[in-house]
């Protein structure tokens, strides 16, 4: 005989209980929730009739406004089992797991921008049932219907649709209508109640950007009014889209991780990107983390240039998109509100695209490296002889520091870093010799006790000088009114010369050289300098950061702090205290006895070596 040896747990407020996991849910995942519950029910349809149609419609509750739809050809539901799934975590047919798309979802993301109603509609062996949930009372739930003399929380509708003529009643389908908060409020536009506002194409973006793969046979069309071209269109996910770019290349980089590179090149010369020609949403470059068929920390615009230089893609991130596709069995699992993907042990950390961001410098194709080549400035003679320079301090410093990564049994320290996620391999599997290609390895382990490490690689080369003078380029690197960024997964140092220390410099020198002969030569000369010497004050200031690791009181984070962008103005601003080279450079070259002062040979003698 089995004795009960617990009493479980209840719920005495129900109802609020049931509002604030409604609540929670982020609203913006709505559309997500209400579609791949659309393409999984469509996907068990026969072949052939795997269809999700989105469209605006207007319906009888609400009126001539319009209302978003949602529509697919998947097994329907009978009364009873429309009923059964009005239940919170009810489900019909799906693994009841966190990993799993269990049903909740829809209901609770759809309900806080829906409060007046939503109306759910399925057709099964010919009969049409119905129910409309919504919040009234300040309590969600089942909205009851008048029927006849009584009220009635799910109600049959047949003849209703048969005389809509909107749908055949011969197959099975189950149909959506958003109402929203208010009837005349548009669901297609305005699917939040303004809170927050979305732009014309938003549905199709949010699509574009999330679903990068459909089951087999399932296809999805958007009526006109949902996209921003005309008629009805089908959406394609960005695999499917290979044709509409300039050169696409998938590579396996070991474990089941693969990375999709793709290049977009400019279109007709214009502001977009060639796979806007036929798109139903923009062409802008993303970089994501692709896991089950969706994607996952989309980088897009401005943050996505911002940070693809750590992706080994210092400039054209605007024409280059990164997918890293992880493999079903990798031990990760969704966020219970599907925002993200997270570590299914240990910290249970987020999942995010710069995990992988070694891996992608790494196995980036010849051919992207040599676009990325013809995309970046020449360099030049002054940042050439520069560097030099800064490798001659590095050598003497003796700059030299083991990275630390993760592994099973904790923190190891490897000759080479790297980003997070990151390991080196060896050929034939074995510990030495030659060594092989990075592997996707220890991102998913978290042994007892250790932390997120910060990664440092081997700092033993100066690094790329690459000076930006176009704005737009500054702002993609996240620099705009700031005079450096230094990328320590690349060694590269981007210097900012419309920085204001470049400009003041500049003016400094003219006015000090007015009285020369040559003014075009002294704009000139000057314009030269005030860059060599703006370079060269970041370029020390990272040389000395990176010297820092040697020493015990400065953390990792102190030596990461000393490298931000702010440190490296501070360096840039304080030009004045290394100007004496520079007095003593012009002064020879527009000749020495002419101009120069005992005041000049003063400073000369007294101010700093570095530039």
């Amino acid at each position: 005989m089995h004795i009960k040896q617990i009493t479980p747990i209840t719920i005495r407020d129900i109802d609020f209980t049931v509002a604030r996991q409604i609540e929670q849910c982020p609203k913006t995942m709505m559309l997500r929730e209400l579609v791949m519950n659309a393409i999984e029910a469509a996907a068990k349809a026969p072949e052939g009739r795997r269809i999700i149609e989105l469209k605006g419609k207007s319906v009888p509750e609400c009126g001539d406004a319009r209302k978003l739809t949602i529509w697919n050809t998947g097994p329907g539901m009978s009364s009873a089992e429309l009923d059964h799934i009005c239940d919170l975590a009810a489900s019909l047919g799906k693994d009841m797991a966190l990993e799993g798309n269990f049903g909740m979802g829809a209901k609770v993301a759809s309900l806080p921008s829906n409060t007046l109603g939503m109306r759910y509609r399925s057709c099964h062996d010919g009969i049409v049932s119905q129910v409309i949930f919504g919040k009234r009372e300040g309590i969600y739930g089942k909205v009851w219907v008048p029927v006849e003399d009584s009220f009635e929380e799910v109600v049959d509708v047949t003849e209703m649709v048969r005389e809509e003529a909107e749908y055949q009643l011969d197959e099975d389908w189950t149909e959506v209508v958003l109402f929203g908060n208010d009837p005349d409020q548009d669901t297609v536009a305005d699917p939040y109640d303004s809170d927050p506002k979305q732009d014309r194409q938003w549905i199709t973006t949010y699509l574009y950007h999330r679903f990068y793969k459909l089951p087999e046979g399932a296809e999805i069309y958007l009526h006109e009014g949902t996209h921003p071209r005309d008629g009805r269109r089908q959406f394609k996910p960005i695999p499917e889209r290979s044709d509409a770019f300039g050169r696409v290349e998938t590579v396996d980089v070991g474990e089941g991780v693969k990375v999709h590179y793709y290049y977009d090149p400019p279109y007709q010369d214009g502001g977009h990107n060639k796979s806007i020609s036929g798109s139903l949403t923009s062409s802008v470059s993303t970089a994501a983390v692709v896991f089950r068929g969706e994607m996952y920390d989309v980088r897009k615009g401005r943050k996505w240039a911002a940070d693809a230089p750590a992706f080994g893609i210092p400039f054209g991130a605007r024409h280059i998109s990164i997918h890293v596709e992880i493999p079903d069995r990798f031990p990760v699992r969704h966020e219970p509100y599907r925002r993200f993907v997270q570590l299914a042990a240990g910290d249970q950390r987020q999942v995010m695209v710069d995990d992988f961001a070694e891996i992608v410098f790494r196995h980036r194709p010849e051919w992207l490296i040599e676009i990325i080549n013809l995309l970046a400035p020449k360099a030049s003679a002054s940042t050439d002889d520069l560097r030099k320079e800064l490798q001659e301090l590095l050598n003497q410093l003796r700059v030299k520091v083991q990275s630390p990564r993760l592994t099973m049994d904790g923190i190891e320290s490897v000759e080479e870093g790297g980003a997070r996620g990151a390991t080196i391999g060896h050929v034939n599997g074995s510990g030495g010799g030659e060594r092989g290609s990075v592997r996707p390895t220890d991102l998913i382990f978290n042994p007892s006790g250790a932390k997120r490490a910060n990664i440092s690689k081997n700092l033993e080369v100066a690094p790329e000088i690459i000076p930006l003078r176009d704005e737009n380029e500054v702002a993609d690197k996240g620099i705009a009114g700031k005079a450096a960024r230094y990328v320590r997964e690349t060694n590269q140092l981007f210097v900012n010369l419309t920085y204001s220390a470049v400009e003041a410099a500049q003016e400094h020198l003219e006015l000090r050289y007015a009285t020369y002969e040559d003014p075009e030569m002294v704009r000139e000369l000057a314009r030269q300098w005030s860059e060599r010497l703006i370079m060269g004050r970041v370029g020390y200031a990272v040389i000395y950061a990176q010297a820092k690791q040697l020493i015990r009181e400065w953390t990792p984070d102190d030596v990461k702090k000393a490298l931000e962008p702010e440190s490296l103005s501070l360096a840039a601003d304080g030009w004045r205290d290394a100007v004496g080279n520079v007095y003593r450079s012009m002064s020879k070259r527009f000749g020495a006895a002419k101009g120069a002062t005992d005041a000049d040979m003063e400073l000369e003698a007294t101010s700093s070596e570095l530039i």
